[in-house]
């Protein structure tokens, strides 16, 4: 049922169009139209046959919405610091939905901003996720020079740390060092592969060197879909989600 503590204002056009018959092919134009536009307030009568048309549908969607995929042991926060619990969560089960396309991905990248919301502890919801994630982003692979992964490590250290998997760094005088990429010291000289998502990739959020990216490659998978599949995975193996710190990023002040 539409109420004020709803919408507050909704607009819509009305068009009324007169048709002509050209052929006898029914082919039809619109020869004239009109608009008009209808405030909807606490004035407006509820409109019966128009909410037992969309009452099943509604109910269809949040019982899909608030279906219980998972659970977390704790809640899962986004301070503004380095390593967050939510950016750690969001990346290594974006690592690890990626790596089951392209096997050769070694680390990720996301951005503080990008994760909209939190995670409760107790129960996660399909809702949860695309709160989390409300946009229709894709997963995206990257082949990047080191000297491009070397402008990733500037801008996660520039921004004091940024949600990242397969990495870990250390920043100091806004500086990255003793950087490890999927377990091996950073060689500049050696090539990487990079999962984030098409909005990044595309070069959002001072990420414009993404483009100069020697391969790029979509995998067919939404950010949203990821994080789905992922908690119903580890729900299907009996886990829960148990998202620790583990000092990927941290900035060191002496």
């Amino acid at each position: 049922m539409l109420s004020s503590k709803s919408y507050k204002y909704i607009s819509s056009a009305l068009f009324a169009a007169s048709v002509l018959l050209v052929s006898c092919n029914r082919h039809y134009s619109v020869s004239s139209n009109q608009y008009k536009q209808y405030p909807i307030d606490q004035q407006t009568s509820v409109d019966s046959s128009l909410v037992k048309y969309y009452l099943p549908y509604k109910k269809q969607l949040e019982a899909e919405m608030n279906r219980v995929i998972g659970k977390s042991d704790q809640e899962l926060t986004k301070p503004s610091v380095p390593e967050t619990l939510m950016g750690d969560f969001f990346s290594d089960a974006i690592l690890a939905e990626g790596l089951k396309a392209d096997p050769t991905i070694q680390f990720t990248l996301a951005t503080k901003g990008g994760l909209r919301t939190t995670f409760p502890k107790g129960n996660i919801t399909v809702n949860h996720a695309f709160e989390l994630m409300p946009f229709e982003n894709e997963l995206v692979v990257l082949k990047l020079s080191g000297a491009t992964v070397q402008k990733v490590l500037d801008f996660i250290a520039h921004s004091d740390g940024q949600p990242v998997a397969g990495i870990r760094m250390k920043i100091k005088d806004d500086k990255a060092y003793d950087v490890f990429i999927a377990g091996k010291p950073f060689d500049v000289s050696q090539n990487y592969t990079l999962l984030t998502y098409d909005y990044l990739a595309n070069g959002a959020e001072g990420l414009e060197f993404l483009s100069q990216a020697i391969e790029s490659k979509i995998i067919n998978k939404k950010v949203r879909e990821a994080i789905i599949d992922y908690i119903t995975d580890q729900t299907r193996a009996g886990k829960t989600i148990n998202t620790q710190l583990d000092g990927r990023v941290s900035i060191v002040n002496n």
